[in-house]
């Protein structure tokens, strides 16, 4: 895979007006480095991943944001599938910002996305992950990236 924007999804291109189908991960990549989020189109549920990419799998760190409509009010220490299809694993979550009264930000110190069986899209079609995931914070809470 080249350096650049991609999107790779868990199911083929729709050929409809959908912008992914399945799940999805929408990233930019440098060298074996990777930046972007992984999730569902046309929903809010998404993770937002930062790693390097080891064979057909992305290891690093995630985070993801706790609001009202999507709540976590507490989450495992120890490795657990985010996703329905069991391809996005997290472990050792901490709550690193809170905007009361109802917005935390969780940090998941491990991330592991399996990305063997996906498909890669010809162009990213969702929300550029600029627009989801800013890693800022963790400048803000001396955090840093060690994958």
């Amino acid at each position: 895979m080249s350096n650049g924007n991609h999107q790779i999804c868990s199911q083929p291109p729709p050929r409809d007006w959908q912008q992914g189908a399945g799940v999805c991960l929408v990233f930019r990549k440098q060298n074996n480095r990777i930046e972007g989020y992984y999730g569902y189109p046309h929903s809010d549920a998404f993770v937002c991943l930062r790693g390097v990419i080891n064979g057909t799998q992305i290891v690093g760190q995630g985070y993801l944001v706790s609001w009202e409509g999507s709540r976590w009010d507490t989450f495992p220490n120890k490795p657990f599938f985010w996703d329905g299809e069991k391809q996005l694993q997290l472990a050792q979550g901490k709550r690193i910002r809170s905007h009361p009264p109802s917005q935390d930000w969780i940090l998941f110190q491990k991330a592991t996305l399996n990305f063997q069986s996906f498909y890669l899209y010809q162009k990213p079609q969702m929300t550029s992950p600029k627009q989801l995931c800013d890693w800022r914070f963790e400048k803000k809470n001396n955090l840093m990236f060690t994958a």
